[in-house]
């Protein structure tokens, strides 16, 4: 059977899933999530859910998938082994480092590959198997055809596809926006969702969001999915609150289990739900209906009428579903090209049929025959959720042995010995005192079982519970402090071999694209670069195949982790890490050094301009490109635009502007990249010497 898998911003919402139907949650703990904006998990709640989840046969992941620098390793080894101490069933990573740290000092944690990774291709899963992947997040970017391919061509690894919830207009790990508009790092968790944002188009003369996505629905996909031999289904939304995972986890459930899951989707909508579609999983034919949200990019719940009159603050309305008191309801007014939700909570005054007389709560003036949206309802109000489960202890094996003066413990490699005083009674403290030792509170060990040996010469005897319990409490921090996992991060032994510097990264770039197939020679090298997206593989790998062996001492650079295929089928090249395959720290380096021993270098991660050593190689820093905001399968042109897809060129230049900042657009072959116009012209004119 399939795995559904839920988001878990919190514990609530992860006890929600669970109770709902989901066969598994993923979580991030508090540093080094991509969703830093959610509660995210602490230890103790680890320990509580890991617990809940092997008693209940249940599974948890937990994400890892930021970027992580090197100055921030020793806190990362801290993380690893606060998981390691309580288990999970995979650790969703994007960073090729944390990859080479988990395989070396933590072997029982499986890898699994985060959509940050940006694995959309054959090469790219077939790489991370080599590596020690046991299950990859494929790229929300791929259709159903795409999918069943990768699956028949890699049997042997997990593979888990989104199916609903938000999605990115870039693809996931290759975002820029964020970082170039407002330095907040999509790849360090901070997101600032500028894809939800207005842009003014200067094509269409009105401001739009062009880069708006719809949500992901794939609920009528998911047998399609299942006969594909896809192994979960995952959720998106850790930054959602428990309502809108109970409602999508018992969607997903009862399509799953064949059931009807139309009671269901009125719940799913209210939750959370813009405008929404199957995304990507169909082929986007020429003039595919637009997966852009349109002038409004927020929730939208349910459409469920529409506005006949108003007088004054009375609005009657007509409605498919019964307006009760308190529900939420919006009607989304023009402004300048863009919508604007006007939202109001339901004050009911009469209802007759499918009409309702309503009183809004000022005079703003609704147009007739508008929407009605229902974005809230007050009858799905879900009860408090309890997260008081019991925490997952370790369990130590106890000898106690008790002597008229004193008593010793042993469990593990911690032995200690009290003082105590026994007395003559009339009962036998040998149950009392295995209650007390057995017990435990808010320590993360337990004594079990307990072996009790009696050698005070007395077959009845008291020993005070007080003092019982102050000596369990004494021994159960020191078995806690002397078990703890004192390893540390320490930095690998290496040198610095001669690595290549690398020319300014603009020059290597294309006119059109961050890569270039073509090669550029500069300093009697010639550099090549592979497309970080790339859907006919084998072609581009052809070509560069081709336009190598005819170039004066070939380099070829690295965007995408499916490029090793490559390397390790043409060892004869010199290759290096170009901007997208990310060498945020000095472990990522390593690895990519024991596995292409012929790379002679690469760019440290564009975010950052310093790294500590020791590195196998120096880092070329990036100091003059900006990369483009997005790269991304959607088409500007017909999904951001609306444009016809009759008489296109298939090679489109567009132009925008946001807040001072100017915008160029390429729509080549119904794919978008978006870059920083002034900048990106001051490169075409290096590029052209």
């Amino acid at each position: 059977m399939i795995e559904l898998a839920l988001p878990a911003g919190t514990i609530k919402e992860a006890i929600t899933a669970f109770n709902a139907g989901a066969d598994a949650v993923y979580f991030g703990m508090k540093e080094f999530s991509a969703r830093k904006g959610a509660g995210n998990f602490s230890a103790e709640d680890l320990s509580r859910i890991r617990r809940f989840a092997l008693e209940n046969r249940k599974k948890i992941y937990i994400t890892v998938n930021t970027l992580i620098d090197d100055s921030s390793l020793s806190e990362l080894y801290t993380t690893l082994k606060t998981i390691d101490c309580y288990g999970c069933d995979g650790i969703i990573i994007q960073d090729l480092g944390v990859a080479s740290i988990i395989k070396r000092d933590f072997p029982e944690l499986p890898l699994h590959g985060s959509t940050q990774l940006a694995v959309h291709t054959v090469s790219g899963v077939k790489a991370l198997q080599k590596i020690g992947f046991e299950r990859v997040v494929l790229s929300r970017e791929l259709n159903l055809q795409e999918i069943r391919e990768i699956r028949k061509a890699c049997p042997d690894i997990e593979l888990k596809v989104f199916i609903h919830g938000a999605l990115c207009y870039g693809f996931s790990g290759l975002c820029m926006a964020s970082h170039l508009i407002t330095g907040r790092s999509a790849n360090e968790g901070s997101c600032a969702q500028i894809c939800r944002s207005w842009f003014y188009c200067n094509e269409t003369g009105e401001r739009a969001y062009p880069f708006s996505l719809e949500d992901l629905d794939a609920g009528r996909l998911v047998r399609d999915l299942m006969d594909a031999g896809i192994d979960s289904l995952k959720v998106e939304g850790r930054l959602k609150g428990p309502e809108y995972v109970d409602a999508v986890t018992r969607y997903y459930r009862a399509i799953i289990d064949g059931k009807d899951e139309k009671p269901y989707k009125h719940a799913v909508a209210v939750s959370f739900q813009r405008k929404c579609g199957t995304g990507f999983l169909l082929p986007l034919n020429p003039n595919h209906r637009e997966i852009t949200t349109g002038p409004f990019p927020g929730h939208r719940g349910e459409e469920i009428g529409r506005v006949l009159d108003q007088r004054g603050r009375k609005l009657l309305v007509e409605s498919e579903r019964r307006i009760k008191q308190h529900d939420g309801l919006m009607v989304l007014l023009h402004d300048k090209g863009l919508e604007a939700p006007y939202r109001f909570p339901a004050r009911v005054v009469e209802a007759r049929g499918d009409r309702t007389i309503l009183t809004l709560p000022d005079d703003t003036r609704l147009p007739s025959l508008a929407p009605l949206y229902m974005i809230s309802d007050s009858s799905l109000n879900m009860k408090a959720i309890s997260t008081s489960l019991p925490l997952m202890k370790k369990s130590f094996p106890a000898s106690i042995t008790v002597e008229s003066c004193n008593i010793t413990i042993e469990a593990g490699e911690t032995k200690a010995e009290y003082e105590i005083t026994t007395e003559d009674s009339s009962k036998s403290a040998i149950e009392v005192i295995s209650t007390i030792f057995s017990q435990s509170g808010e320590s993360f060990v337990q004594l079990s079982p307990i072996e009790i040996i009696n050698r005070t010469g007395m077959e009845l005897f008291y020993i005070n519970p007080s003092r019982l319990k102050n000596i369990r409490r004494d021994f159960l921090e020191k078995l806690s402090q002397q078990t703890e996992d004192k390893r540390e991060y320490k930095t690998a032994e290496t040198e610095a071999n001669d690595s290549l510097i690398l020319p300014p990264r603009k020059l290597i770039a294309g006119k059109r694209t961050p890569w270039n197939l073509d090669g550029k020679e500069i300093d009697g090298r010639t550099y090549f670069s592979f497309p970080a997206v790339r859907y006919d593989e084998a072609k581009v790998f052809n070509e560069i195949e081709e336009k190598a062996v005819k170039a004066v001492n070939p380099v070829i650079g690295l965007n995408n982790i499916g490029d090793l295929l490559f390397c390790w089928k043409h060892p004869e090249y010199a290759y290096f890490a170009d901007i997208y395959l990310y060498l945020a720290n000095r472990e990522t380096a390593s690895l990519l050094k024991e596995l292409v021993p012929s790379l002679t270098g690469g760019y440290l991660w564009l975010e950052r301009e310093k790294y500590e050593a020791p590195w196998p190689f120096a880092p070329t820093i990036v100091k003059d490109y900006r990369p483009p905001l997005f790269i991304s399968r959607a088409c500007y042109r017909h999904d951001g635009l609306g444009l016809s897809c009759k008489d296109c060129t298939k090679h489109n230049t567009f132009h925008a502007e946001q807040n001072g900042r100017k915008y160029i657009i390429y729509s080549d072959d119904c794919n978008t990249i978006v870059c920083e116009e002034e900048r990106e012209r001051k490169t075409f004119t290096v590029n052209s010497l």
